[in-house]
């Protein structure tokens, strides 16, 4: 962002959450320092604010996700859970991006079984890349299929593209290391929450980021 350049206002919602998955990348590529320091420790650290900022009614969960995607918290109004598994995520290889939201999906129909969500629920999709596994978008495991179902669960996803097209990582090989680029892709996520009926957004900077998942808070 170049100096002077007001930061996005981003509405609060009106109706706060019942239920917020976080589904956040932890592929490789999160690596980068294109947005400085890391674009894994930018995201570390605003998702930590965020989860303070969310009224103490919502119940936050965590979904991390490279080649595989797990549940690092179910939903629950106890932030120190949340803060301390975003403290310790690691990051692998590869990116199943429509596993993790699948996943999500999962976390949050096992908690309406077992009591009722009365209110909206959501899922906050953070990634910097194009989900690898599998290749197709539209295949049954994929991103756009998961998020086709999302709109019928009626679970909007709102996605956050972090990084910018200079984003590049250092990975082993015979000769020592090898710089690879791993730019952001805004695109396939601008999709994702356009077909589960949320909002996408994008964010290169440490105040970027925190000013959208303000905007995605709910402080009543």
């Amino acid at each position: 962002m170049t100096s002077g350049t007001a930061e996005p206002v981003v509405p609060v919602p009106a109706v706060c959450d019942t239920v917020v998955m976080f589904v956040l990348d932890v592929s490789l590529s999160m690596e980068a320092t294109d947005v400085a320091p890391s674009r894994l420790a930018v995201a570390k650290q605003a998702m930590k604010e965020y989860a303070q900022g969310l009224a103490p009614g919502t119940q936050l969960g965590l979904v991390t996700f490279a080649g595989t995607a797990s549940v690092q918290v179910t939903p629950t109004t106890n932030r120190a859970g949340f803060t301390n598994a975003v403290d310790n995520v690691r990051l692998a290889e590869r990116t199943a991006t429509g596993e993790a939201i699948f996943t999500a999906l999962q976390a949050i129909d096992s908690l309406d079984k077992v009591a009722p969500i009365a209110g909206p629920r959501r899922i906050v999709l953070l990634s910097d890349g194009k989900q690898t596994m599998p290749e197709d978008l539209d295949a049954p495991r994929g991103a756009y299929t998961a998020a086709r179902q999302a709109n019928t669960f009626h679970t909007p996803i709102s996605t956050i593209s972090l990084g910018t097209a200079d984003g590049v990582i250092e990975v082993p090989n015979n000769a020592g290391h090898a710089k690879v680029r791993v730019p952001a892709d805004p695109d396939s996520l601008r999709e994702i929450a356009h077909l589960s009926g949320g909002t996408s957004h994008t964010a290169t900077t440490l105040p970027q980021l925190t000013t959208t998942l303000a905007g995605l808070s709910c402080h009543a």
